[in-house]
């Protein structure tokens, strides 16, 4: 499968989930990004340079910031939750937590994006109520961004 067959693919599932696809479409081909309820969700199709041509199909969904307190016991949910989990998983990368799902493009079919599509994003908004509710009071408050020049965005000067 090549890049524009899995471009077909996942603009006909983001056609049938009502999504603008011209809006959700990324940067470069083969990235898209919608909203889903509670979920934000990321679709990558991509090769490696080393292994052009052999495609990829990725779906992840940010979940949650790691929290401050009770990291041992969160790690323990999020492992027994993906014993749970059909056709994705919960990963950590950095300070976040991500539904994800990835897998080599070949043999891939309409049914099968649709399905990837909807479980990231169901997985994503369930988990993220449970968990934020179990875990309340264990992520700290963060400082707001700042910008270049130091103040804080929206903020009066």
């Amino acid at each position: 499968m090549n890049q524009q067959e899995l471009s077909v693919l996942v603009e006909t599932s983001l056609s049938g989930l009502k999504v603008d696809v011209a809006a959700s479409r990324g940067a470069k081909p083969g990235q898209w990004s919608y909203k889903s309820k509670d979920a934000s969700v990321w679709i990558d199709v991509f090769d490696f340079q080393t292994n052009p041509g052999k495609f990829y199909f990725q779906v992840m969904s940010p979940l949650c910031a790691m929290p401050d307190k009770k990291a041992d016991e969160f790690f323990q949910d999020l492992l027994e939750i993906n014993y749970k989990m059909y056709g994705s998983w919960m990963c950590k990368k950095e300070n976040w937590i991500y539904v994800l799902s990835l897998r080599e493009a070949d043999g891939l079919d309409q049914s099968e994006v649709d399905a990837t599509l909807d479980r990231v994003a169901f997985y994503s908004t369930d988990y993220y109520s449970k968990l934020s509710f179990k875990y309340e009071g264990c992520w700290l408050p963060k400082a707001p961004a700042t910008n270049t020049s130091g103040s804080v965005p929206g903020a009066p000067m």
